[in-house]
């Protein structure tokens, strides 16, 4: 699973003379987008060779993510259903009002 997602850019490298400085624009260049665990944005380039594993990964990823939110909606519901099903605590009729 790789959590992220994958992007494509192209460059122009500078070069004087270059092809891409009349338009042909180097690239795609594939690159792997996340947030950090400080909640900064990050980018790892995917070579060429590695681009299927990283859209298998990102596609793990999106799929647990679903997944997960429908566990997490499953598990409110039944302790709902729980709690509701306990009811409130009876009152005691001899307790002290406060009055």
């Amino acid at each position: 699973m790789l959590q992220g997602s994958l992007s494509e850019t192209t460059r122009t490298c500078g070069r004087p003379g270059c092809r891409c400085q009349q338009g042909q624009r180097h690239g795609p260049h594939t690159y792997l987008t996340f947030k950090t665990a400080e909640g900064r944005s990050s980018a790892v380039y995917v070579p060429a060779a590695g681009v299927r594993e990283a859209q298998a990964g990102v596609a793990a990823w999106k799929r647990f993510w679903r997944l997960a939110g429908e566990l997490a909606v499953l598990n409110r519901e039944a302790a709902r259903a729980r709690w509701r099903a306990q009811g409130r605590p009876a009152r005691r009729r001899d307790a002290p009002t406060g009055r």
